[in-house]
């Protein structure tokens, strides 16, 4: 899964129409979604298994994005513009047209794709891939992206991983699975309480929390260095109970929970700063996007709350009231700049998020117990775990709290967090 799969795809850059991107609606607002069809692939030859397996993939990440009416077109297209039924589509009242045609010989399958702006009868984009047949789902999550950045100026989270808990009865270890649920495989061996899983910036090592060696430590394991599963490099060690580590942006530091206090350390785990000093529990530390700033969880007040402090240490604002306030998880996005967190009140858990300086609150779910949010690459997607089904899985949302969709297929699954690849 984790090969060097770019040596599979080659790309044709051909210029095409230059149109505005479409206006993202703001955080809060309802989503007005775009009308896309996608049509079934001409094939040359019987070979319309590879067009369907194609197609099935594409719509299934343009309805996970949350931004698209994704149409089935039940028309045969071919990349050619005189076999296209504009007035259909029209009538259809479709933006855009995703076409093209594919071709097989015994080792690739090449795709040539349109994307075709329908009421101005324009091409918008074009692409051209090569791949073996086995890897054609990565090829649709490369495509869809690419599609998502040139209509909504999103970079999209389509061939993103996430990595995440999976218990069972003889204790949690750490998986990982693309975006979508598809090809998940064990990452660690422990066996124990493993908790807290974050990626590094560049997709490459997780930081996650272990009882491995008796009291818990701070693990980091490069998975795409590793034979796996692995058990991964104990940074942390003494008798203190060291847990939700964090990477900051540059990947130059990790935050973590001490004793109840806030720290900062190398990714090796040499201390660097301590940030917090206090009689009560703080915990959970997250990262703003410029990494000056830390929000994390304190009991300070009585009942957790969120608070923010810099990441040089100094006085901590608290930004939240009422309830049971955790698991804070800042959005990487400059425009986005969220907290998703998780509010407890009496048997409910559910996701909010709200401003780094407190205001704009806003409750994200309200079905079954859910927690541990973890925000997408490009910070304008959540994913959390959640019971609304009876067994806990993997969810996705939009940052608004629409589109929610299960992700994971296992019976325990949480503590998501996701990699780039």
């Amino acid at each position: 899964m984790r090969s060097a799969l770019a040596v599979f795809f080659t790309l044709l850059f051909i210029p095409c129409l230059a149109t505005a991107q479409i206006q993202l609606p703001p955080v809060a607002s309802p989503i007005k979604k775009i009308p896309i069809a996608v049509a079934v692939l001409k094939a040359k030859g019987d070979l319309s298994v590879y067009g369907k397996n194609f197609t099935d993939v594409l719509k299934n990440d343009l309805t996970n994005a949350a931004l698209f009416d994704v149409r089935q077109v039940n028309i045969l297209f071919s990349s050619s513009f005189e076999d296209i039924d504009f007035e259909y589509l029209d009538a259809q009242k479709t933006r855009y047209l995703v076409s093209g045609n594919f071709d097989i010989s015994p080792r690739e399958v090449s795709y040539d794709l349109i994307v075709y702006d329908v009421p101005s009868r324009q091409e918008r984009m074009r692409r051209r891939y090569v791949t073996s047949p086995r890897h054609i789902r990565n090829v649709v999550h490369k495509f869809a992206g690419e599609l998502m950045r040139e209509l909504t100026g999103l970079d999209g989270f389509f061939d993103s991983e996430i990595v995440f808990v999976r218990r069972d009865g003889h204790g949690s270890d750490l998986f990982i699975m693309d975006y979508d649920g598809h090809n998940a495989k064990r990452l660690t061996n422990h066996g124990s309480s493993v908790l807290s899983p974050d990626c590094s910036p560049d997709g490459s090592q997780v930081v996650f929390t272990s009882d491995r060696s008796w009291d818990h430590d701070v693990y980091l394991l490069n998975f795409k260095a590793t034979r796996l599963p692995a058990e991964g490099n104990r940074i942390t060690r003494g008798i203190h109970l060291d847990n939700s580590p964090s990477w900051s942006p540059d990947g130059s530091r990790v935050a973590f929970s001490r004793n109840g206090d806030i720290y900062t350390a190398s990714s090796s785990g040499e201390i660097l700063k301590r940030l917090t000093k206090s009689p009560a529990i703080d915990i959970s530390p997250t990262w703003s996007p410029d990494s000056r700033k830390i929000a994390f969880v304190s009991d300070r007040a009585g009942a957790p709350n969120i608070y923010v402090v810099s990441s040089d240490g100094g006085r901590a604002v608290r930004i939240t009231s009422e309830g049971y306030n955790t698991d804070p998880v800042w959005s990487p996005s400059h425009l986005v700049n969220r907290i998703a967190f998780v509010k407890v009140k009496k048997s409910e858990a559910d996701i909010y998020s709200v401003g780094p300086d407190g205001r704009g609150q806003q409750r994200l779910t309200s079905s079954g117990r859910n927690e541990h949010p973890s925000w997408s690459p490009d910070g304008h997607y959540i994913s959390f775990s959640s019971k609304r089904l009876g067994k806990r899985q993997v969810y996705i949302m939009y940052l608004n709290g629409e589109n929610k969709l299960p992700l994971s297929r296992g019976k325990n699954d949480s503590f998501s967090t996701w990699c780039v690849k």
